[in-house]
This record gives structure tokens, C-alpha cells and sequence, in this order.
């Protein structure tokens, strides 16, 4: 949960889990094997922002495939401590790319999810345990 902000003193403490998978109309979308994918929860965020090197290959693959939607059924799951996966899904969130040059000092990539992947779940926050918890 804190992995972000002790890691690497980022200036707010957010839900941040390492993304097993991430799927775009149905195509996985790689990313760097050397650079874990990042996915933070911001309720503050409508859409998706992604970081600028799978926003490319994102591009790349949908013009290669002709496909007519860039970000049409997005899925994006996570492994819990306990070993589940957890998935959440979106249709056409608004996407943007993250600056390279904001995100230069993590090691990885980042998808910052917003509310059109928690639309129609129930989130539970427990602040002391630093847990959060999805349930329909």
C-alpha cells in the first residue's frame, strides 16, 4: 500500500498494487519484464492515466491490429497478499499518458485507475491496516 511513497518519497500515500495483467480489447499489453506495472487506485481520477511507454505500445498494437477502439474493454487484475487475484474492468475509460519526465525517478510503469474501474464495486478503506477491499 505504501510501497510508492516509501519507496521512492512520493508526496502522497496511495493504493498501489504491482499489475499481474493488463488487457486491452482483449490484448495483453506488455511492458518491460525488468519494469513492474504499477496500478494506483485515485478516486480522484475519472478515467485511466498511463504511463507513456505502454500508452505507445498500446498504439502501436490497435494500429497494427486496425482496431477502432484504443481503450474500448480494459482489464487490469492484481494479486492480493493472500494470494487472490483481483480484476477490474472499464469500458472506454478516458485515457490519458503520464509524463515520462514526472514519473523518471520509479521504476516501472504506472496506470493510475479511476472511478470508471470502481463503478458498481463497494470499497472499503481500513486506514489503520492500510487494506482496501472491493466487494458488488
Amino acid at each position: 500500500v505504501r510501497d510508492l511513497n516509501r519507496r521512492y518519497k512520493a508526496s502522497v500515500v496511495h493504493y498501489t498494487a504491482k499489475a499481474s495483467k493488463f488487457v486491452v480489447n482483449g490484448n495483453p499489453i506488455q511492458s518491460n519484464k525488468n519494469k513492474p506495472t504499477y496500478v494506483i487506485l485515485d478516486s480522484g481520477c475519472s478515467g485511466m492515466s498511463v504511463s507513456e511507454d505502454l500508452y505507445n505500445n498500446r498504439y502501436a498494437q490497435a494500429r497494427l491490429n486496425k482496431e477502432k477502439s484504443l481503450w474500448g474493454n480494459v482489464t487490469i487484475a492484481f494479486q492480493t497478499l493472500a494470494g487472490d487475484e483481483v480484476v477490474l474492468t472499464a469500458k472506454k475509460p478516458f485515457t490519458t499518458s503520464l509524463d515520462n519526465k514526472t514519473l523518471s525517478k520509479y521504476k516501472g510503469n504506472i496506470i493510475v485507475l479511476g472511478l470508471a474501474f470502481l463503478d458498481g464495486l463497494a470499497t472499503t478503506i481500513d486506514i489503520g491496516e492500510g487494506k482496501l477491499q472491493f466487494s458488488k
